[in-house]
């Protein structure tokens, strides 16, 4: 079986990159690192896996598992800088061996198709990324539907577009700061409870919320407790550990009705 180096050192090669020096230089990386992933030394993460790809000619999904063995079939996740991306116009909105990723175009976020059931790193969520500093990717099946947003505001929200994902609201839980059919725009870098404010988690069945989060004990205890709260009061407050606390993302901006 093919190693992710062995798959990166093809590609580069049937770019035309006629060393891995070259290859370096043209990415704009060091060529330790590079060489480092060609040759197995290090892995290499989907965001570098992006980036080659683009340059090389090869979906991400390919450079990090290999190309799948069932025609068509979903093998990746959510990648808004694959170099296969259609212009979204009359395309069925698809991630597959054979498709490539269709249907979106290049720098949009996704939005979540919330009915599909997320679980705490269940099939929806494909990679946590890294808290703080790189946001999650989701499966292409639970996808719905794509957004761009304007630089200006990427800018303002201090995002790159894939640390983005959307969430339509659903239900009265959060009435009156949120009503159902608004939609929420969320950071999917920012995985811890603080400061108090809008988060969206995965509750106790799996599916997908927006609560209101306060850290109610000291927060560097090992047992620290936060208060899962809606802001409709015929819903009560629930108190989670922290530690059995998924968070999805913070919640920063919303799109809907004005009062």
């Amino acid at each position: 079986m093919k190693s992710m180096g062995d798959r990166l050192r093809e590609a580069r090669i049937k770019a035309k990159y006629a060393s891995a020096t070259k290859a370096a230089e043209a990415l704009g990386v060091t060529p330790s690192t590079y060489r480092a992933h060609e040759n197995g030394q290090n892995e290499f993460g989907p965001d570098e896996a992006a980036v080659y790809g683009r340059k090389f000619g090869i979906s991400a999904a390919e450079l990090l598992t290999g190309p799948s063995s069932a025609k068509g079939q979903l093998v990746g996740s959510f990648d808004p800088d694959d170099h296969q991306n259609g212009d979204g116009d009359d395309e069925r909105i698809t991630l597959g061996s054979e498709t490539g990723l269709r249907g979106a175009p290049a720098g949009s976020s996704p939005q979540i198709d919330i009915t599909a059931g997320m679980g705490a790193g269940g099939l929806a969520i494909t990679n946590d990324g890294i808290p703080g500093k790189h946001g999650m990717t989701f499966s292409a099946e639970a996808v719905k539907d794509y957004w761009k947003l304007p630089p200006a505001i990427l800018t303002t929200l201090g995002l790159a577009a894939k640390d983005v994902a959307i969430f339509p609201v659903q239900g009265d839980s959060m009435q009156p700061t949120l009503d159902e059919g608004d939609v929420v725009f969320i950071d999917t870098r920012h995985r811890r409870p603080s400061p108090d404010g809008l988060y969206a988690i995965i509750d106790e069945i799996g599916g997908l919320a927006i609560k209101r989060l306060e850290i109610t004990s000291d927060p560097g205890a090992e047992d620290a407790l936060v208060s899962v709260m809606s802001d409709n009061p015929r819903h009560k407050t629930k108190v989670w550990r922290a530690a059995d606390l998924y968070i999805v993302g913070r919640v920063l901006r919303k799109f809907g009705t004005v009062r």
